[in-house]
């Protein structure tokens, strides 16, 4: 009986220590320092908020589709992609919320840019924003591109074909009906 007692002692202290292993979150593994917003805007070559469009997981790893509608350093275009390492130690951002405002401080110089949690990318907020703009300014608004111009383009340069050219098919399926049908009323006397 006590050797009993204690295998299932044994056996419930392992399925705690694996449920405990197996939920514990991918960001426990993170061991960065986030540092002041300052350093965080220093070190990122982007700075601007967007809207999340569509979030695509690839493993670990997170690719976001992004509005931009203010930018604070850097030239993001107004349609622009972001990408988050995810895995055992990146400080990945996880699934973002579509259709959410955020404040992403990132690196690189082209989309996809690079952001994570270290860096300072979070959800936007007022207070966030205003502590931004006392570091690096008012920033810029990113517009929308201006709808395409309509542009005339010519078909061919020569004038139009005269009525007796454009009449002539017509006049043709005229002329073909009429013999058939005096061919069919003779074929019909015999």
């Amino acid at each position: 009986m006590l050797r009993t007692a204690r295998l299932a002692a044994a056996l419930l202290l392992a399925c705690l220590g694996l449920v405990v292993t197996v939920s514990a979150p991918a960001s426990a593994a993170c061991s960065c320092r986030e540092g002041t917003l300052e350093r965080q805007a220093a070190r990122a070559d982007a700075v601007f908020v967007g809207t999340v469009e569509a979030v695509e997981a690839a493993g670990n790893d997170w690719t976001y589709d992004i509005t931009a509608s203010r930018a604070y350093k850097g030239v993001p275009e107004r349609s622009t992609q972001v990408f988050s390492a995810g895995g055992r130690n990146a400080c990945g951002l996880g699934e973002l919320a579509v259709g959410t405002d955020y404040l992403f401080l990132a690196t690189g110089e082209a989309a996809p840019y690079d952001a994570d949690r270290c860096g300072g990318t979070a959800e936007r907020t007022d207070a966030k924003v205003q502590r931004i703009e006392r570091i690096l300014g008012a920033g810029t608004s990113i517009e929308p591109p201006p709808p395409p111009t309509a542009e005339l383009t010519r078909v061919e340069d020569s004038p139009p074909a005269g009525f007796a050219r454009t009449a002539a098919p017509g006049a043709a399926a005229v002329l073909i009906g009429l013999l058939g049908l005096v061919v069919v009323r003779r074929l019909a006397r015999r």
